[in-house]
């Protein structure tokens, strides 16, 4: 299992507003977004609603490392996201 965490730059960081955003991706499947947003936005049911996913990738990588499966995960900052 192949895990790919991104996340801005912080050039891109201070373009966007000072708003982050964080993806991660699992063999190339992005199962995984949040990112800052208006106030009035940032909240579970919108901008934070991938959270709610957490515990079924708890669930997918529990099954993969008791299967054996190799576990590899790289971090990547980008202007990209």
């Amino acid at each position: 299992m192949k895990i790919l965490i991104t996340s801005r730059t912080d050039e891109e960081i201070e373009r966007c507003d000072y708003r982050d955003a964080y993806e991660i991706k699992i063999n190339g499947e992005r199962v995984f977004k949040v990112q800052d947003d208006e106030p009035e936005d940032s909240n579970l049911s919108r901008s934070f609603g991938d959270v709610y996913k957490i515990p079924g990738l708890l669930g997918l990588t529990y099954k993969a490392g008791k299967n054996g499966e190799e576990f590899e995960t790289e971090f990547i900052e980008t202007d990209k996201i």
